[in-house]
């Protein structure tokens, strides 16, 4: 918890900062700005800018139909159902905002869900909260060479156990074309294994 705290203050800090560069620039256009103001604002803008790592974002925009493939026993027929997706880039193209609306386990479920590219861990960072549950999922993980599979990892609290025990996920998205992605939730099984939990076939509308 000290840890998010941090983070937090720290964000907090650093866009007062480059906001107070910006207001600096504004009302004094004229006077010259020191090396040490120009050089942070070099900074700001710098990690505060769209980069290579954010055009991935861009496949994701648009509205898609989805098929939801859910399994409780590997060894039993998955669990079928239909879905949304909305997905807008938001920040200026710094981050892609999504919405899922849908059914599972006969119940009416929603989902919202903010990704982004870290500039400096290098690396994607996926948010994760819906209308099923009270905790907020944080994945973490790379693009491989081909530009076309997000591979993410990430862990959370295990309602088997009331939490004591935590659930490590491995999520993976496949980009097949400009109309059509997958998405595919693995769980780490006691004896070391993965096992599928979800898929999320989506379809560019």
């Amino acid at each position: 918890m000290k840890g998010k705290r941090f983070v937090f203050y720290a964000v907090l800090i650093t866009a007062f900062n480059f906001a107070l560069v910006q207001a600096i620039a504004m009302i004094w256009p004229r006077q010259e700005m020191s090396d040490q103001d120009k050089k942070m604002m070099e900074q700001m803008m710098k990690y505060g800018t769209p980069g290579k790592g954010h055009e991935l974002l861009k496949k994701y925009v648009g509205d898609w139909d989805v098929d939801v493939s859910t399994w409780k026993d590997p060894s039993a027929p998955p669990e079928k159902s239909k879905g949304t997706i909305k997905s807008a880039l938001i920040f200026d193209g710094l981050y892609l905002k999504s919405s899922f609306e849908g059914m599972m386990g006969g119940m009416k479920a929603q989902g919202l869900e903010i990704i982004g590219y870290d500039l400096f861990k290098k690396m994607y960072t996926t948010f994760w909260i819906d209308s099923w549950s009270t905790m907020f999922l944080i994945t973490t993980g790379t693009l491989d060479m081909t530009g076309k599979v997000l591979t993410e990892t990430g862990m959370y609290p295990d309602a088997m156990t009331d939490g004591k025990t935590m659930q490590k996920i491995r999520n993976v998205t496949t980009f097949m074309d400009d109309g059509s992605y997958k998405f595919e939730m693995y769980m780490a099984m006691p004896d070391g294994k993965d096992m599928k939990g979800m898929e999320l076939v989506c379809k560019r509308k």
